[in-house]
């Protein structure tokens, strides 16, 4: 693949900041507007249930039942789960100031990775399988991790029922794509085990009851989109100010 032409173009911190703050919160504000109720989201839930038993990739109770003899896992597991989205904000901030000339693709990525979910959230609306699967354990609300036991309660400006496709996938993909791109030519052994962590994070999503399988791929194709749509862009106004140089 080769490389995008490099943006020189360099944003000013306290511009970014509180735009992608305010991004941020209204990612989450729309979603929980476009919240549709629980009839619609469990529905969808036991079509992607069924789906998954025809594709033979049903996992979810099996990994969810195998952790109950394990409660020091079970907390591990919770933490990384409430924690592991610290991870988007400490790799913007070691772009911003160490990979700069990647900073701008990099973060484009992730805004349109967010912008994408939106209309699939309205779309298709999603209990997780903490919800609708029965027998699944919830473990963040059982033993209480990080405040988990709040986390059944609906509450303002939280989507619950919003697990297609799964976004904590998705942020960890974009955390193992955004190092990965920035140091496989000077660290590649580095750079390939980016990608354990957000297969960790689907390892983690599964046994926790918040995802199902395909919210996992879902979120991991929606980051490749999201790849995808940005470099097309981005050659595209290369070639339009290459265009216009010449006139």
């Amino acid at each position: 693949m080769p490389p995008l032409p490099r943006q020189h173009k360099r944003s000013t911190w306290y511009f970014e900041v509180p735009l992608l703050v305010a991004g941020y919160f209204a990612f989450g504000l729309i979603r929980a507007a476009v919240d549709r109720g629980e009839p619609a989201a469990t529905s969808n839930a036991l079509h992607v249930q069924r789906l998954e038993q025809i594709l033979h990739i049903a996992i979810e109770q099996p990994l969810n039942h195998a952790m109950l003899a394990h409660p020091v896992a079970i907390h591990l597991t919770g933490y990384f789960y409430r924690l592991s989205v610290l991870a988007v904000p400490a790799v913007l901030i070691w772009l911003y100031i160490a990979r700069r000339t990647h900073y701008n693709h990099l973060r484009t990525v992730l805004v349109v990775t967010m912008v994408l979910d939106l209309p699939l959230v309205w779309l298709y609306p999603e209990a997780p399988p903490r919800f609708a699967q029965p027998g699944i354990v919830d473990y963040m609300a059982t033993y209480d991790i990080l405040f988990g036991a709040q986390s059944r309660i609906p509450r303002p400006g939280v989507n619950l029922l919003a697990a297609m496709p799964s976004m904590h996938v998705a942020w960890t993909t974009w955390c193992g794509y955004a190092v990965w791109s920035t140091l496989r030519d000077r660290a590649p052994r580095a750079a390939r085990s980016a990608w354990l962590y957000p297969l960790l994070t689907a390892f983690v999503v599964l046994v926790t009851g918040h995802h199902y399988v395909l919210d996992i791929l879902a979120g991991m194709a929606l980051v490749a989109i999201a790849i995808g749509l940005t470099r097309w862009a981005t050659r595209h106004a290369h070639r339009s100010r290459a265009r216009d140089d010449r006139q």
